[in-house]
């Protein structure tokens, strides 16, 4: 039999790529061939690699479905922070350009949790075979407890790690353009986390909201403590946004946007965020956790977007939320002085969350679990040849393959370039990024040590 051949989808590397590697690693022990691709290789690379199976982060690609004529296709959703029901079934079932009438074509949905399970078997459209509950392959690294202690603090004094999302603010790919996108907008686009017959202009919103608070935050903090600061651009952010810090508190403010999340959570002591769900991983290694939340106006927030779907009421509950900025102050103040506890709850609710959230503490290595399934799944595969393939998978111009990867390659460079930042969108495509091969060789070293 030929080797077995899997494709993995890289949808954004500043997010996905660590468990990506991981999983990757765990499918050539198992002697699977793999290659990873991005959402402008992604055709060419189905078409060069012919893979028995394609790994997807979400199911509304369209790339993903037609991939499912050929191959095997299974969803692992790269995202940590979708953990509401409205959320997690809009990454299994789409929510933004298309909406899935049928989930026949996917093979499986590896799960972070029974919730989702039971989320997706309420829709009616899925089977008890398509759904597998193991965890998230990037969450393998937190087990690894000598991995996170070498990336500890070991300085004397007090670093807060400042990490938050306001994506539609500060963009890698340049300018917003706004206009553009309301043009190209689907009829039926809606966004899950805000209210009923809301839609964009309010996530908008909610992100200046955000950037607006968290700055004056950031501010009185600095001119009222010595701490340090780390901070961490969102996965979808122009890292250049925030250099003025730096230059402002020379010597106080990092503005870490090429550190991996693992490094970023473990080398700080405490986390001010908004609502992140990077808060529920700082939970995980118990490092007390700041919200700026309480400082927006709730009535006016929730205007905006739903409590409930963007996590008021579960996750978000399991932060620190001081309502005014000199309770703000005192709670820095406690952590900095590392008296503040981990959670407003007890460790015990804390334990509960995890373990409905992300199934943690696995039992296992959750990228073996995952390995393991499609191994055996991908050995009754049928190998598919070259004319099918081109076939049912054609190109506006059939030229030989290696031109058309070339052209694509040459596409991805041309827009690259022109984003306004090339450094920063190329981050977020790259299928190499020497922090994460690092973190990845440390994190297989020690595992051959145990």
């Amino acid at each position: 039999m030929n080797s077995r051949k899997v494709l993995l989808f890289n949808d954004n590397s500043k997010r996905d790529l660590l468990g990506i590697r991981l999983l990757e690693h765990a499918l050539h022990r198992r002697g699977i061939k793999t290659l990873i691709c991005n959402p402008f290789t992604a055709k060419s690379s189905l078409r060069n690699f012919r893979p028995h199976a394609f790994i997807a982060s979400r199911s509304d690609h369209a790339i993903s479905r037609e991939a499912s004529n050929l191959c095997r296709v299974y969803i692992l959703p790269g995202e940590g922070g979708q953990q509401t029901k409205e959320t997690m079934l809009s990454v299994f079932m789409g929510r933004g350009y298309w909406k899935l009438d049928s989930v026949e074509w996917i093979s499986r949905c590896f799960l972070w949790s029974q919730r989702t399970h039971d989320w997706l078997m309420d829709t009616g459209l899925f089977n008890e075979h398509q759904l597998a509950v193991v965890g998230s392959p990037r969450l393998d690294l937190y087990r690894d407890q000598k991995l996170i202690k070498d990336f500890s603090n070991t300085n004397k004094g007090f670093r807060l790690g400042v990490a938050f999302s306001a994506k539609s603010t500060s963009t890698y790919y340049g300018n917003p353009e706004y206009a553009k996108v309301y043009f190209n907008m689907h009829s039926e686009m809606n966004f899950p986390i805000t209210q009923p017959g809301r839609g964009f202009e309010d996530l908008i919103w909610r992100d200046h909201a955000i950037l607006r608070t968290m700055m004056r935050s950031l501010r009185a903090y600095l001119e009222n403590s010595s701490g340090e600061v780390w901070l961490r651009p969102s996965p979808y952010e122009d890292p250049r946004e925030y250099i003025f810090l730096e230059k402002n508190y020379p010597g106080r403010i990092k503005i870490q946007s090429h550190q991996t999340l693992p490094e970023f959570l473990a080398g700080v002591d405490s986390l001010l965020t908004c609502w992140s769900t990077v808060g529920l991983e700082a939970l995980l290694i118990d490092k007390p956790v700041i919200s700026i939340a309480a400082l927006i106006d709730p009535d006016h927030l929730f205007r905006h977007i739903s409590p409930e779907a963007s996590g008021f009421n579960t996750f978000a509950q399991f932060y620190h939320q001081p309502s005014t900025e000199a309770a703000l102050l005192e709670t820095l103040n406690q952590a900095s002085q590392k008296t503040l506890p981990v959670s407003p709850k007890t460790a015990e609710a804390v334990s509960d969350l995890l373990k409905q959230l992300y199934s943690w503490p696995s039992k296992t290595s959750v990228c073996d679990l995952i390995a393991n399934e499609i191994e055996r799944d991908i050995l009754s595969a049928p190998e598919i040849p070259p004319s099918t393939w081109k076939a049912k998978m054609p190109f506006k111009l059939e030229l030989p393959l290696i031109l058309i990867s070339l052209l694509v390659r040459l596409k991805m460079a041309l827009v690259v370039l022109r984003s306004g930042n090339a450094r920063a969108y190329w981050g977020f495509l790259r299928s190499y990024d020497p922090a994460v091969e690092k973190l990845v060789h440390r994190k297989l070293f020690n595992s051959l040590q145990n």
